[in-house]
């Protein structure tokens, strides 16, 4: 078999070159994602107890499950797109190209709808856990009293929007709102909805930096992709030309 040109030779390496880097941060997704499950803070704030009050709550919660599912289906890409580069097969290269098209437009969107949601994400948490802290005092649950003093304990708050939400529900503020057991201590003075939101926006940035690097290494795997098919096509086409002048001058 011919070599090929070192121009397909030069895009072959490079392409092959981002996939090993785009199969990397496709480990990183799938290990953010199993971090997320794993969180002890995702747990206790996503409770069985206070998820059932919060519209958009199974989202939150199932949000390191798309993530481990979008990680290995960036892992298995990858090795298509390395793949492809490998054999330089045009079949598997635009094939790679037009699935790796449609996962970033998929990507932009996920992230543009999360992006927007801050805000309605926000409200339904702050509403959300000040119906699961009426319901704990102002009906005695036993069970309820238990999770909001264990958000407490784990963000270091107090109450849904600070201590004096126990005024109004008529309640001594418990333990769980000290920063130590002797009380001698200052009350926590932030309270847990937004503890908790400022503290899963706090992850966001990481999440951010990891889908920006995956959508620039994409972007650049599509273009070579299509430009190594493109490549590949005309040298197969070259040859075939050549061959059937060299037969039509003999």
């Amino acid at each position: 078999m011919a070599r090929l040109s070192c121009g397909i030779e030069v895009t072959c390496i490079v392409l092959f070159a981002l996939n090993i880097t785009f199969l990397a941060f496709g480990f990183c997704l799938v290990g953010f994602g199993t971090y997320i499950k794993v969180s002890k803070k995702f747990d206790i704030a996503l409770s069985e107890h206070i998820s059932t009050a919060i519209i958009g709550g199974e989202a939150i919660e199932t949000a390191g499950v798309i993530l481990i599912i979008v990680g290995i289906f960036t892992v298995l890409l990858s090795a298509f797109g390395c793949l492809g580069a490998l054999l330089k097969n045009r079949l598997f290269l635009y094939l790679y190209g037009i699935i790796l098209s449609i996962l970033i437009l998929l990507e932009l969107a996920a992230f543009i709808i999360m992006m927007s949601s801050r805000v309605r994400i926000r409200d339904s948490y702050h509403s959300g856990l000040w119906r699961v802290f009426t319901n704990a005092y102002g009906n005695n649950r036993p069970d309820l009293i238990a999770a909001v003093e264990e958000l407490e304990r784990e963000f270091k708050c107090c109450g849904v929007y600070g201590f004096s939400d126990y005024l109004q529900v008529l309640q001594k503020i418990p333990s769980s709102c000290y920063l130590d057991q002797s009380f001698t201590q200052p009350i926590f003075g932030k309270g847990c909805a937004d503890a908790f939101i400022d503290w899963m926006w706090d992850e966001v940035p990481i999440l951010s930096g990891i889908v920006a690097a995956i959508l620039i290494i994409e972007i650049f795997g599509v273009i070579t992709s299509f430009a190594m098919a493109a490549a590949v096509s005309h040298y197969s086409y070259g040859r075939l030309d050549g061959k059937k002048f060299h037969e039509t001058a003999v």
